[in-house]
């Protein structure tokens, strides 16, 4: 009975080890890339489109849900070149909101940390400009993490009520609650 005991112990620690972290690095400062080989983080199974009545800004927000994306997914290049891609949409016409501001200090972010502090800015410009662009089908999800930034904690947006978080990706994939729906 000894042997068996032992034998399950020995299972169990090797099977738990396996899931353990690599790294010891804060999660906000993880600057670990995603291969191609891995799975979408972000990908979940209550995905909605949302629709607004302006199109040029149903094309904003789904740029700023592909920046979301690459943050969950800890992908600085793709980070970036999201930021990119959604500058290009905004154009001058949400100027006065600094939205072309937030988005080049993401493009001028040289660590995953900086891209996450820019993030934040650019989730509340853009979470501002919905409350003016009306809604047609779909719904918006402002989700929370009261870890974020060393406990200060940060919101942002998402299409689907399960959270995925982009302001710690992989380390805390599901850290955060759904503060409200946008309709």
């Amino acid at each position: 009975m000894k042997k068996y005991v032992y034998l399950l112990a020995i299972v169990a620690f090797f099977s738990c080890k396996e899931n353990a972290p690599e790294t010891k690095t804060a999660p906000s400062q993880s600057v670990e890339e995603v291969t191609p080989q891995q799975r979408d983080l972000n990908e979940t199974n209550t995905t909605v489109e949302v629709v607004f009545e302006d199109e040029k800004f149903t094309e904003i927000y789904n740029a700023y849900l592909d920046l979301k994306a690459s943050l969950v997914n800890t992908d600085a290049s793709k980070a970036k070149e999201a930021a990119i891609a959604m500058s290009a949409k905004v154009g001058e016409k949400y100027k006065a909101e600094n939205l072309q501001e937030a988005l080049g200090a993401l493009q001028g972010s040289a660590t995953v940390k900086e891209l996450r502090i820019a993030f934040e800015n650019v989730s509340a410009i853009v979470e501002n400009l919905i409350a003016d662009n009306k809604i047609i089908s779909g719904a918006v999800y402002k989700q929370y993490c009261p870890m974020a930034f060393n406990g200060k904690g940060a919101y942002w947006l998402s299409n689907s009520n399960e959270v995925r978080n982009p302001y710690f990706g992989d380390q805390m994939l599901k850290c955060g609650v759904v503060e409200k729906e946008i309709k």
